[in-house]
């Protein structure tokens, strides 16, 4: 993976400042929130809880007859996702957040393996449910391992960048591995 820093604030961060920013961020929120087009073109906005991964892929369960899950198809997997602490007073210099940018899709082969022990290691309680994730199920009541592949992002961390600072960029994988 690698990651281009667009040029904003007057200092940008290196690449390992921004990286421990979005893990940080990443390891301290369980639930994220998803933007996906409904059937009749209008938004729609579901809550998921995730893990993720080192190369920024994060990973939801879900049934494959959700309205969220069935919206994919509407824009090709195209979709935008926001980590935050709900709980955050919004005290200036400690306000937190990340935005996302990229494509879901039913996660497969080394990226379900890898999901599912991701997924089975942040909650336990359904490690089982996320191994399973792998049998389609022809009724839709089973769920389903999808997997976020963010593309460009837009992280605010003020104990890390200082107050109203907003550092975005691009998330590059195929470059990287060819590299």
């Amino acid at each position: 993976m690698r990651i281009d820093l667009d040029h904003g604030p007057d200092r940008t961060p290196g690449f390992l400042a921004v990286t421990e920013s979005i893990d940080c961020l990443l390891d301290s929120t369980r639930l994220l929130s998803m933007a996906t087009v409904g059937d009749d073109g209008a938004p729609w906005s579901h809550n998921a809880y995730f893990a993720y991964d080192f190369d920024l892929h994060l990973y939801c369960l879900t049934r494959p007859a959700s309205g969220h899950a069935r919206n994919l198809a509407n824009s090709a997997g195209r979709v935008a996702v926001t980590v935050a602490d709900t709980a955050q007073a919004g005290t200036p210099g400690t306000r937190q957040g990340l935005q996302l940018r990229g494509h879901c899709q039913v996660a497969r082969g080394a990226q379900l393996a890898r999901g599912a022990e991701a997924f089975g290691a942040r909650f336990p309680v359904f490690a089982a449910a996320a191994r399973a994730a792998t049998e389609p199920d022809p009724t839709g009541s089973a769920l389903r391992l999808h997997v976020f592949a963010a593309q460009e992002f837009k992280v605010f961390d003020e104990r890390a960048f200082g107050p109203d600072t907003w550092i975005s960029g691009r998330i590059h994988r195929e470059a990287a591995r060819a590299a």
